[in-house]
């Protein structure tokens, strides 16, 4: 067998490196760490993010995690909607409530042993205010680290003080 053929293939395969795509997938959040909350009407929670291009959510040492925006929204869509009829008591009033959210950036970065994450996204309320959060995460797993930011961006959602005033208005 030819050694330097082998080495040269090899070599190629590495500098190609790996793909695989990443489905960002719910990390359950624990009981308390969204406060309960009054809503005032209906909820509608909207994914705005229409782009599906691909994004690379990590890359380290040949290997890289693809996804795309709109279905990571959707995640933190899905989840937010999960942990509102968890932690919401709904009042009865025809002031229905509308949150469009849009995630503009999603990556993970490994630094020995472990995986830091940061999150961006836009949740634009019925009411015409907009907001623009920046979370991190880390974790000592990728893809708990990924779904892990997605869950805390829910969090600061739920803990922000116009989100929890605009809920609760009537």
């Amino acid at each position: 067998m030819n050694y330097k053929l082998l080495f040269s293939f090899a070599l190629v395969l590495n500098l190609f490196g790996c793909s695989s795509v990443y489905v960002p997938q719910e990390h359950p959040l624990r009981d308390g760490l969204i406060a309960p909350l009054t809503v005032s009407g209906d909820v509608q929670i909207n994914n705005s993010q229409q782009s599906k291009d691909k994004v690379i959510v990590y890359s380290y040492g040949g290997s890289e995690l693809e996804s795309n925006y709109h279905d990571i929204t959707q995640a933190l869509v899905n989840q937010a909607n999960k942990e509102l009829k968890k932690n919401g008591t709904i009042q009865t009033s025809s002031n229905n409530k509308i949150i469009d959210i849009r995630v503009d950036y999603l990556e993970s970065k490994y630094k020995f042993f472990y995986w830091n994450s940061e999150i961006k996204f836009t949740a634009k309320l019925g009411n015409g205010e907009t907001l623009v959060k920046t979370v991190k995460h880390g974790s000592g797993s990728l893809v708990q680290d990924l779904n892990g930011c997605i869950a805390e961006a829910v969090i600061y959602l739920f803990k922000d003080e116009k989100v929890v005033n605009y809920l609760r208005s009537s």
